[in-house]
C-alpha cells in the first residue's frame, strides 16, 4: 500500500529477512528497483540460502559495504558475480566535544576500543597482550566500550590474570566519544569486520589506530601510513605495535593525521551521501 501510495520507485533492504521481503515485494510490484545491501560478510545455509539465492536473481543492484564482503558474498553465492554490484563504504562524523561534556578520568597511557564482546571481536588477545607489557614493566590502560555474551569469561580472565587495575569493561556506553577524545591509542582486533564503524569513528578524530591485518579493516588502515595492522590472534605483535606507538608520539601523531585525511576523503557522509545520490539518480 505505501508503495502504491507514493509512488515507490526504489526499495532498499538488508539482512536475511529483509531480503526475502524485499524479494516478495519485488515479485508483487515487479516495476520497483530493488536494491540489497550486504552490511555483513556472513551468509544464510540450508533452506535460507537456496531462498535467498531466487531473491537475488530479481534483485537490480546490489551494494556491499567493503570489498571484503563483497569477496565474501561472490563466494557464498557465485552467481552474484554476473550481477551489477558497487562497495559503498560507510560514513561519519566526529563528534564535536562540548565545553560540558564529562572527563572520561581514565589513566594514561590508555588504550580503547569499541565493540561488542563476542568471540569475533577478539578481546581476548588484547588482555594478553597487557598482559605481557605489564610483565616487562609497563604501565598501560585499556578500555573497552560495549556488552555481549563473552562479558562474564572476559572478566574471569582479567581476574586470573590480575589485571583488574590495568583493564576495564565499561559496559554499552553512550557516552563513548569522550572516552575516544581521551584515549591515546585506538585498538581493534576485530578478525572478521565487515566493515569497522568505530575504526572509521577513531579515524575521524584524528587517533593512531592498530586494527587487526584481517576482514575489511586494511581497506580502512594503510599499515605503515595512517596507523599499524598485526595479526588477529598474535598478543606478542600487538604488545610491540602498543609499544611501538607509545615510545614514538611523532610517529602516532602523523598516524592519526593520516588517519583523519583518509576518514574525510573516503568514510565522510557526505561520500556517502553522495555514492547513494550517484546510484539511485542513474537507475
Amino acid at each position: 500500500r505505501i508503495i502504491d501510495k507514493e509512488n515507490i520507485d526504489i526499495v532498499q533492504t538488508q539482512f536475511t529477512m529483509g531480503e526475502i521481503l524485499g524479494g516478495i515485494i519485488k515479485k508483487l510490484r515487479p516495476h520497483i528497483k530493488l536494491v540489497i545491501a550486504f552490511v555483513g560478510s556472513s551468509s544464510p545455509r540450508g533452506l535460507k540460502k537456496y531462498l535467498i539465492s531466487k531473491v537475488y536473481n530479481d534483485t537490480d543492484v546490489f551494494v556491499y559495504i567493503s570489498n571484503y564482503v563483497k569477496q565474501e558474498k561472490l563466494k557464498a553465492f557465485s552467481s552474484l558475480s554476473k550481477q551489477f554490484g558497487i562497495v559503498i563504504y560507510n560514513g561519519t562524523i566526529q563528534k564535536e566535544m562540548s565545553l560540558s561534556e564529562n572527563k572520561s578520568n581514565i589513566n594514561h597511557p590508555a588504550l580503547f576500543d569499541i565493540a561488542g564482546l563476542t568471540e569475533i571481536k577478539n578481546i581476548d588477545v588484547l588482555i594478553d597482550a597487557i598482559e605481557i607489557l605489564i610483565k616487562r614493566g609497563e604501565t598501560i590502560h585499556l578500555y573497552v566500550a560495549g556488552d555481549g555474551p563473552k562479558k562474564m569469561d572476559l572478566l574471569q580472565k582479567i581476574e586470573t590474570k590480575h589485571l583488574g587495575d590495568y583493564i576495564y569493561l565499561l559496559g554499552y556506553r553512550t557516552d563513548s566519544e569522550v572516552f575516544l577524545n581521551d584515549c591515546d591509542i585506538f585498538v581493534h582486533p576485530c578478525y572478521v569486520e565487515g566493515f569497522g564503524i568505530a575504526v572509521a569513528e577513531a579515524m575521524m578524530a584524528a587517533k593512531p589506530i592498530i586494527v587487526a591485518n584481517s576482514g575489511a579493516l586494511p581497506e580502512l588502515i594503510d599499515d605503515g601510513k595512517s596507523g599499524l595492522s598485526v595479526d588477529p590472534f598474535d598478543a606478542n605483535t600487538w604488545a610491540e605495535a602498543i609499544l611501538k606507538l607509545m615510545e614514538d608520539k611523532n610517529m602516532a601523531d602523523k598516524f592519526g593525521k593520516n588517519a583523519k585525511e583518509k576518514a574525510q576523503n573516503e568514510f565522510s557522509i557526505e561520500k556517502y551521501v553522495f555514492n547513494y545520490h550517484n546510484l539511485y539518480t542513474t537507475m
